[in-house]
């Protein structure tokens, strides 16, 4: 039976009301019946789906899982090759130090012309004469404000060889004989230098000799800009603090 009737007439002068549906209970359970049944094809196409596909998405999945996992093997392989090679070239730089008769290979110096060799001092302030000779009695300085080798700019080590004291003759004299360097003469290279800093060597080649007032300070003001390179420089005439003698060198490629 086809069951009718009015909802709603504007003339009811109601704004709310309410409609209630009845459903029979075959509706009710046809309804929750035919809504399983949806369900489970639903589930039954997925299932199906993953079933068909699973084979290609396993092998996909397992392939590029593999090639990953590879590569992250092979990164880590190559870093622990290279992390071990870096050390072995140091400790080869450590041996060759002892064997030139260096005191260590963190900084020191050795000229195999003049057979000069000491530990270099760090960041040693050059016009303060307390910090300097301080720092002679231990070997070679570094001035402050040059950089270290391997850098761009100049490396500057100094060495003066008078007002130094009698406890700072033996490390002083260690430049003495640099006025024997040589810089290039035709087909004859400059002499070499040899500067170990971290365990790493660094080779370099006299390329001009200087003498210069010894209030100049360009050399050394002038230490951060331009290509690498190292200077020397000790007293001249030895023994007077008249002017100064500069070795300038550039690394050997």
């Amino acid at each position: 039976m086809r069951r009718e009737g009015l909802v709603y007439h504007y003339l009811w002068n109601q704004l709310s009301g309410e409609v209630v549906v009845a459903v029979s209970r075959g509706a009710k359970i046809a309804y929750h019946a035919i809504r399983a049944l949806a369900s489970g094809l639903v589930v039954a196409g997925i299932a199906g789906l993953i079933f068909t596909f699973w084979p290609i998405v396993n092998s996909e999945f397992t392939y590029r899982l593999s090639l990953a996992k590879g590569g992250v093997t092979q990164e880590v392989k190559e870093a622990q090759i290279a992390v071990s090679a870096v050390e072995d070239e140091r400790e080869k730089t450590r041996q060759y130090a002892q064997e030139l008769g260096l005191p260590n290979s963190y900084f020191s110096v050795y000229i195999p012309k003049i057979g000069a060799k000491a530990p270099v001092v760090e960041n040693v302030d050059p016009v303060n004469e307390k910090a300097y000779l301080l720092a002679l009695k231990q070997g070679i300085a570094h001035a402050a404000g040059s950089v270290f080798p391997g850098m761009e700019g100049a490396t500057y080590l100094f060495a003066h060889s008078s007002e130094a004291g009698l406890q700072g003759v033996p490390f002083n004299t260690v430049f003495y004989l640099l006025r024997e360097l040589k810089a290039p003469e035709g087909n004859v290279p400059g002499d070499e230098i040899y500067v170990f800093f971290l365990d790493k060597l660094y080779k370099y080649r006299v390329t001009a000799k200087h003498t210069v007032d010894a209030n100049d300070t360009s050399w050394l003001t002038e230490a951060r800009t331009g290509p690498p390179r190292l200077i020397l420089q000790t007293c001249w005439p030895p023994g007077t603090a008249w002017k100064r003698l500069i070795i300038v060198a550039e690394p050997v490629e």
